[in-house]
Formats: C-alpha cells, structure tokens, sequence
C-alpha cells in the first residue's frame, strides 16, 4: 500500500508550487471565474431559455432565432477583428494601454453603428413583410453599438483580471433572466423577450464601465490615435473577414433555413444548436486564461510554447470527444425533458451537431495561435474556406434533407475550416500536425497525467 504521508506531502508540495508561481495562481484564478460564468449561464440559459422555448413554441422560437442570427452576424463585423490584436498589445504594451484602448473602442463604436444599419436592412431585404422580425433585428443590433466598450473587457483579459467582466455581466444575465420569468408569467409577446434580450446586452456593458471605473479608481484617459487606428486595421481585416466568414459557416444554416424551410424549422434546429453549443464555454474558458501566459513564453521559451500549445491541443480534442459520446447517448432525452415533445425532431439534429464541438475546439485554440504567430491570413483563408463548403452544402443538402442536412453541412464545414484547411497552406501545417498528433493519441492524455502523478507521488 503507498504511503499516505507520501501522498499528503505531494499535494502540499503542488499546493505550494500553485502558491510560489504567480502567473499560474493568476490562470487559475481567471479559469475558476470564467467557469462560473459559463456555469451558471449554461445553468440559467438551459433552465429559462428551453422554459421559453415551449412558451414561445417551434415557429416563434425559431422567429427569433432567425433576427438574432441576422443581427448577430453584422454585430461580429462590429468588432473589426481587434479582440486578440487588443488583448495581445495590452499585454505586451501596457504602457500604452490609453492608446489602446480609447483607439479600438472609437473604431468599434463607429463600426456599431454602421453595421446596425446594414442588420436592419438585411433584414428588410430577406424579409419584406415580416414587420416581426425587422423589429427584433432592430432591437438587437441597436443594443449592439454598445458592444463597443468589450475593450474593457480585453483589457482584463489581458491583465488575467476576468473575474471584474464576469461580475457585471453575470448580473446583467440574472436580471434578463428574471425579467423573462416575469415575462412567462404576463404571456407576453415576442417582441418582449426580443426587447429584454437587447437590454440584457445594453446593461451588461454599462456594467463593464462601472467595472472599470471600480479597478482604475478614475475616469480613463483613453486617446485615439490615427496611426494606431491604421496600424491595427492593417492588421485586423483579415481577422475581421475570417470572424465574419466564421459566423457565416456558424450561422447561415439558420439563416438559409429561414429562406428554404420555415421558421418552425429554424426553431427545431435553434433549440439542438444552443444544447450543442453550450459546450463551447470550455475552450474559450481555457484559452481566455492561458494564451496571454502562452504568447509571453512564447518569447522566453520557443520550446517549452510548442509542448505546452500540444498538451492544450490534447485536452481539448480529450474533452470534446467526451462530450459529444455523452451526447449522443444522453440527447435523445435532454430535448424531451427540456423542450418537450413539440421538439422532438431536434434529437436527431443534435446528435449530428454536436461532433462540431471535435473541430470547434481546437479552432479556438488555433485562432489565438494564428494572431500569436502572425498568420492572420491563413485565418482569412481557412474561414473562406469553411464558409463556401457550408453555404454550398446547405443550400444542396436543405432541400434534400432539411435540418438534418444543415447540421451535415455545418459538421463539415467545420472539419474543412478547423482542421483541412491547415493542410493547404505551407505555413500553418505545423499547425495541422499538431492537430493530427493531438487527434491521433488524445486517448493517452489520460494515462500520462496518471504516469506523471504517480511518479511524482512516489
């Protein structure tokens, strides 16, 4: 039998190593808030979101999946690409974080309003008669232009200080949830729920402000500066494009789905994809917290980057296989027990949609590995990739096979995007071998940790 003492003095040896190593109690720190986060909102979003699911019934529902879908597609051109460029500046510069940080929110907040007005005429465009949605689009992406203050939250991105954007957003989402409650209970309208989900957006970055006031103890100082503006515009389109592009392939399926099938289908395949991509939370969780370390050792240690950049690769193909096995078992009877009979026909969507999570995850981590080694147009041509295999798949595979076959499309768009495309290009197949390496043996990262534990328990 082995020595409990052993054991006990290595778990306070790990104890005082978290403790020395400041950078690591940081990540650790960022990772548990963030985990929250996401915890409760897949609690919270589960728990009332299916309740208005079967309030609002397949064909509202999926009315208004269709007008966030439109205005959640220009909102992503708002951003203009800029969420790594400014958290890797502000990490490595931040002398310079006024400059930072006042140019990208006057850049974002100008794009807002532009693409505002382009979500509202997309919407008159796709759906001339639908005052519905026109009014919903208009709700979301006005709601939208405040978006532009996500700089703060950048910032503490960078600074590993995530715990003061999950605070005010957390908050912003109790209330939006109890005023959907409230909602349920008067029967209101659709146009309700469309409305509380724009001031759910609105409050939550009024309350980043407040966040940021609280950590400087001042008003900021921030200063736009017209070369800054150049040089990160120069360097962001591409990753502006490849974001839209990437929302295309995420998002068109609904979209195309509205035009060629019915709303009714929309909801159907809107209540698989938010059950599928609930899981989505752990790699963004995971590369919040750790790439603004990585990109640091990055400079201090090549080597030591790639091995740590590999064990990522591996946990999350790791993870995600683990989640998509449960869901294939357990879906069947998640949509049943969530939205009720009237959505049985997004079971079938689900255990489909959900092998997305295999190429999602390591997309993820292989978006920040791209800023970070400067490969911002491989990106582009990944996410262009990915986006015409998904349009051209749906609009062969709708008619055919309906959502079933939009879930298809989407599968593969993701494999071409996430992992093909790095094939293709001679400067990211490092990249893709790092993919195939962590897709081939992701089942012995298990037995590794155990090896290493017991060696060091030893």
């Amino acid at each position: 039998m082995r020595d409990t003492g052993g054991t006990s003095s290595h778990r306070m040896s790990v104890l005082e190593t978290i403790r020395r190593r400041r950078g690591l109690r940081e990540s650790l720190s960022n990772i548990g808030w963030l985990s929250g986060d996401r915890v409760l909102r897949m609690v919270g979003g589960v728990a009332v979101g299916t309740t208005v699911a079967r309030y609002l019934g397949p064909d509202q529902f999926g009315t208004l999946g269709y007008a966030t879908a439109i205005a959640a597609l220009w909102n992503m051109a708002s951003n203009l690409g800029l969420d790594y460029l400014v958290i890797r500046d502000v990490a490595l510069h931040p002398e310079h974080e006024d400059q930072i940080l006042g140019t990208s929110f006057l850049l974002k907040f100008v794009a807002g309003i532009v693409t505002a007005v382009a979500a509202v005429l997309t919407a008159m465009i796709l759906s001339p008669g639908d005052r519905t949605v026109g009014i919903l689009v208009t709700l979301l992406s006005v709601a939208y232009i405040s978006t532009s203050l996500d700089v703060i939250d950048y910032f503490f991105q960078a600074n590993t200080r995530s715990r003061l954007s999950v605070i005010p957003r957390n908050a912003a989402f109790l209330l939006g949830s109890l005023a959907r409650i409230a909602a349920l209970f008067a029967h209101a309208s659709l146009l309700v729920f469309g409305s509380i989900a724009a001031l759910e957006v609105l409050f939550a970055e009024l309350g980043l402000g407040v966040s940021f006031l609280y950590f400087r103890k001042a008003m900021p100082s921030w200063n736009f500066v017209l070369t800054h503006a150049l040089a990160l515009l120069n360097e962001s389109w591409p990753l502006l494009i490849s974001s839209m592009l990437g929302l295309i392939y995420m998002r068109t399926d609904q979209i195309l789905l509205g035009k060629m099938a019915s709303k009714e289908a929309v909801g159907q395949y809107t209540a698989a994809v938010r059950l599928s991509e609930i899981w989505y939370m752990i790699p963004m969780i995971v590369c919040v917290s750790v790439m603004p370390r990585l990109l640091r050792q990055r400079e201090e240690d090549p080597e030591k980057y790639k091995a740590r950049l590999q064990q990522l690769y591996d946990s999350m193909v790791l993870v995600s296989v683990l989640v998509a096995l449960a869901t294939q078992i357990a879906g069947p009877l998640m949509v049943r027990l969530l939205y009720g009979s009237q959505y049985a026909p997004a079971a079938r969507v689900l255990s489909v949609h959900i092998w997305t999570g295999v190429f999602v995850f390591v997309g993820c981590v292989s978006g920040q590995q791209y800023v970070q080694e400067n490969l911002t147009i491989s990106s582009l041509q990944r996410s262009a990739l990915g986006a015409i295999v998904n349009v051209g798949l749906n609009l062969l595979w709708i008619p055919r096979y309906g959502i079933i076959g939009s879930a298809m499309a989407t599968l593969v768009a993701q494999g071409v995007a996430a992992y093909l495309a790095d094939a293709v290009d001679p400067r990211t197949r490092h990249i893709f071998r790092m993919k195939t390496g962590a897709y081939l043996r992701f089942w012995l990262l298990p037995l590794t940790v155990l090896r290493r534990t017991t060696n060091d328990a030893a």
